[in-house]
């Protein structure tokens, strides 16, 4: 199956929004009406939301960004870290006057709506969408109960630093192929694969190793949980592979949030017309 992962057409629009001192981020936006706020994963820009910017800005004014360190926007030595990032996230909410939000995080960038939760609470945000990523990332594997992506261990960080560090492009190429649910002995030879991989070397090596690690070892799930007391609508896409323990999950904690499968971790990218289908149903 080909994936389209095209460029962003001249519909979108690109500003860039001071955050902090010497600190701009990359601003995407498209369509009007009520905002859609998109926030990318780890390496990677908001042009991953491409087709959610072109085919959902007939109905709402659809906004990606690119997080610090990410794609287009500053590449600081500090700052790059999660609760700094919710920070990050609230400036751009109060800098484009955004109210009756709907919030939503793919993959590491759920860690980004979760903290700005966490720190700013809900007023300006209206409904919650969780894309692929547990908000407590690490988990116990002897608990069947519990659901993560990073089994707890005492060698399982180091050994994801050492695989980053000393083989970037191998790791980069791994991580693309592993979200677009590519077979690895094809990747080489797959366009959207290798676009993948450029969005995510812009990334420098220092900020995906200090990110990285330290969103495998987060847990948001406090900020998750108080989102759903509010009664706010909530959306959790699980890709396929792990649905059913990440249904249980949610059923368990959140149990009026909406559940839905996507079938690998970009499936809004491999699969935009199904994620858009079901997303507008969501926002109504």
């Amino acid at each position: 199956m080909s994936i389209d992962f095209p460029a962003l057409p001249a519909s979108i629009t690109s500003e860039r929004i001071t955050v902090a001192a010497d600190v701009q981020l990359r601003v995407l936006r498209a369509g009007s009406g009520a905002p859609l706020l998109l926030v990318p994963g780890w390496n990677f820009s908001g042009e991953v939301f491409v087709h959610q910017l072109v085919e959902l800005a007939a109905h709402y004014e659809v906004i990606a960004l690119d997080p610090r360190g990410h794609g287009e926007s500053s590449k600081p030595l500090t700052g790059n870290n999660f609760p700094q990032r919710g920070r990050d996230l609230a400036a751009v909410i109060e800098a484009l006057d955004l109210r009756s939000i709907a919030l939503a995080g793919w993959s590491f960038g759920v860690l980004d709506v979760l903290s700005y939760l966490g720190q700013f609470g809900d007023d300006r945000v209206a409904r919650l969408i969780l894309i692929d990523e547990p908000p407590r990332v690490p988990f116990d594997p002897a608990n069947a109960a519990e659901w993560g992506e990073a089994a707890l261990s005492h060698d399982g960080l180091p050994a994801f630093v050492q695989f980053l560090s000393t083989d970037r492009a191998g790791f980069l190429a791994y991580i693309a192929a592993d979200a677009l649910g590519v077979d690895p002995a094809a990747a080489d030879s797959d366009p959207a694969v290798a676009k993948l991989i450029a969005d995510g070397a812009r990334t420098p090596e220092h900020i995906a190793i200090i990110t990285g690690a330290e969103g495998l070892s987060t847990d948001l799930s406090a900020p998750a949980l108080a989102f759903h007391e509010t009664g706010k609508p909530v959306l959790f896409f699980a890709k396929e592979a792990w649905a059913e323990a990440a249904e249980r999950w949610v059923t368990t904690q959140l149990p009026r949030a909406e559940f839905a499968t996507i079938p690998v971790h970009a499936g809004f990218l491999t699969e935009p017309a199904a994620f858009n289908a079901r997303l507008t149903a969501f926002l109504g």
